[in-house]
């Protein structure tokens, strides 16, 4: 009786080990795991299931950054380039002119320096304010729901405040991203950045000095309509360029 107790243990204890338990939610030990796993990537790298792991798990034209597949850079090193241009945030951009300066001392008097070139200080005034009519509010570009990439309608609006941005040299640059009220005010605050920082790269994309601009998020604390409705959301969901008087430190 006994013996063929510690039998019967014996063979429920190998069946229990011949299965492998279920892998928990984006949870994984091999890609195979990944497969059956619904809203997750399908390459299982370091026990979670990812969209990729190496660019090879991406398809033509796309490489794996942070376990994401994205587009191909245009370039990775200056080298990548032709003649003239240099490697900038994965784009062949012109080279920049050498600076004229580095610091009000070496513009002489009644003049400063501002993104390395000798200005007047009148044409920097007249510089801050053709910029400010780059952009505000009515060149405000929008955004869907939880989203921080540019539409089409966006991209042409900062095509027209790039310009304007550029004529107008001298002043310095902010990129607001703004939300609308709904969320925690964490998560907005993130999500501003992530809309301020995509209008300042395609601006940049476009030719305007990166040293001029910068990025910032006030997530839904500056909202310009305060009514519980989707028109005033999609309203407050936005992107504002505005210029600030030129830096003279």
């Amino acid at each position: 009786m006994r013996r063929g107790l510690v039998l019967s243990l014996s063979v429920t204890a190998l069946f229990l080990a011949g299965c492998p338990s279920k892998p928990k939610t984006g949870e994984c030990k091999s890609s195979d795991d990944c497969k059956e796993q619904q809203g997750y990537g399908k390459i299982c790298v370091q026990g979670r299931c990812q969209e990729c792991g190496a660019d090879s798990d991406c398809q033509a034209g796309f490489v794996c950054r942070q376990n994401k597949c994205t587009p191909r850079p245009e370039c990775s090193q200056d080298a990548d380039c032709g003649a003239g241009k240099t490697c900038r945030e994965g784009r062949c951009t012109a080279a920049a002119a050498q600076a004229e300066c580095e610091s009000d001392a070496q513009c002489g008097p009644g003049r400063g320096c501002e993104s390395g070139r000798c200005v007047t200080r009148q044409a920097s005034a007249d510089a801050s304010a053709a910029a400010a009519a780059c952009g505000g509010e009515d060149n405000a570009v929008h955004f869907g729901f939880d989203k921080a990439d540019l539409d089409a309608p966006a991209r042409t609006t900062l095509e027209k405040v790039a310009g304007c941005l550029k004529a107008a040299k001298g002043a310095r640059i902010t990129v607001e991203g703004h939300c609308d009220q709904r969320g925690t005010t964490e998560y907005n605050l993130h999500l501003g950045e992530r809309r301020a920082e995509s209008v300042r790269k395609y601006l940049l994309n476009l030719g305007v000095d990166a040293k001029a601009v910068k990025a910032t998020s006030y997530g839904k604390e500056r909202p310009v309509c305060s009514e519980a409705s989707e028109d005033c959301w999609s309203k407050n969901r936005r992107g504002v360029v505005k210029a600030e008087g030129a830096d003279r430190s």
